[in-house]
């Protein structure tokens, strides 16, 4: 068995490393989530005729949906 050092502190995995690519992915979870919430809000409030209700209803649904995507995307 080869004997493996120990990382040295604060050092990290290179799947770890920041990436330009891996922040844009992450911008573009949270436009497009939000994106979907609100136009799917907007659909539901035409078809019920109600104001603003499921609109910023939508906005907060999508917003949390792309923050459990990008939580996903950074575990």
């Amino acid at each position: 068995m080869p004997h493996e050092e120990p990382p040295e502190k604060g050092s990290r995995r290179p799947e770890q490393r920041k990436s330009p690519v891996r922040g844009e992915s992450i911008a573009f979870l949270l436009l497009a989530g939000v994106a979907l919430g609100l136009g799917a809000g907007y659909v539901i409030d035409r078809l019920a005729k109600t104001s603003p209700l499921f609109l910023i209803l939508g906005v907060f649904v999508g917003f949390a949906a792309a923050l459990y995507a990008i939580f996903l995307e950074t575990r």
